[in-house]
């Protein structure tokens, strides 16, 4: 295994290792292995299919930007910040002869990820490393690197687009899924301003960026921009009775200065990041990259 480095990545290390098992329990995706966002897309109809929808647009953007990948193909895929190996799985079905590699901060993770490989019956073409996506040599080049509501845990942009880059093929693509700031911080007002400190701090993302900061930075590492699409108006922020709940339960959280603590940190920065996307301060987008160079 990889070991975790830096002092940021031990924090999302330990938000993880705390959170994992209530993020699994309260999710609403039976059997997908997910924690990332439910998406209510046109044709979707069960909270199983919204909370897979998001691998099977990711596995849709491998297809078209990695062509020719089809079922006969045998890419490389590595899943930056890859939880407990829910979009890998997923990738496993859709690219039958593809070799997936996850890596992880929570040991937690890794743990429940190597169970569920094997109990799926992928172990043989997915593998779980623990460590700091920031930073870890896989010692492979892919075709395509994911990350899905990883990289605003990252410490820094440039180092994860180093290492995105460094993994990368010349030609592989980098596919990333998260939140984004709708516009450049100093634009936002007061309030605005506040909860994105909470969503920050809550659910340590210190990264969150705008698209076009993020696309400057890639193309200092060689990567040339491509789609942007924005998956926000797939989203029901605040439909959910958690989501109710937590709305209620961490203004008082927030005041009793809990945030540190990953249980209250996630109540914290969810609602802060409910609100910004009902307001459109913060938008749920899928990014595309390419190596260039």
């Amino acid at each position: 295994m990889i070991g975790v480095t830096g002092s940021g990545a031990d924090e999302v290390a330990r938000y993880y290792d705390r959170n994992t098992r209530r993020f699994l329990w309260m999710g609403s995706g039976g059997g997908v292995h997910s924690m990332h966002r439910e998406l209510w897309a046109p044709g979707v109809a069960s909270l199983r299919d919204a909370a897979d929808h998001i691998n099977r647009v990711v596995a849709d953007e491998i297809a078209d930007l990695a062509a020719p990948i089809g079922t006969d193909a045998s890419p490389v895929i590595i899943d930056f910040g890859c939880g407990v190996g829910g979009t890998l799985f997923h990738l496993a079905r859709r690219f039958p002869r593809a070799r997936l590699i996850g890596i992880t901060v929570s040991r937690r993770q890794v743990e429940i990820a190597e169970r569920l490989a094997g109990e799926s019956g992928c172990a043989d073409r997915c593998s779980f490393s623990l460590g700091d996506f920031l930073a870890a040599d896989l010692d492979v080049r892919a075709d395509v690197v994911v990350a899905v509501e990883s990289f605003v845990h990252s410490q820094s942009a440039d180092a994860f687009l180093a290492n995105a880059a460094r993994h990368l093929r010349p030609g592989g693509c980098l596919i990333i899924v998260d939140d984004f700031l709708a516009s450049e911080i100093d634009s936002l007002n007061a309030g605005q301003r506040a909860r994105v400190d909470q969503f920050r701090a809550g659910w340590r993302a210190p990264a969150i960026c705008t698209t076009d900061s993020l696309a400057l930075v890639a193309a200092e590492h060689g990567f040339a921009a491509g789609k942007v699409v924005d998956l926000t108006p797939l989203t029901r922020p605040g439909s959910r009775v958690r989501d109710r709940l937590t709305a209620a339960i961490s203004p008082l959280a927030a005041r009793l200065g809990l945030g540190r603590m990953p249980f209250y940190g996630n109540m914290i920065g969810g609602n802060a990041l409910q609100i910004g996307l009902r307001e459109g301060f913060l938008l749920y987008e899928l990014l595309t990259f390419r190596r260039v160079s």
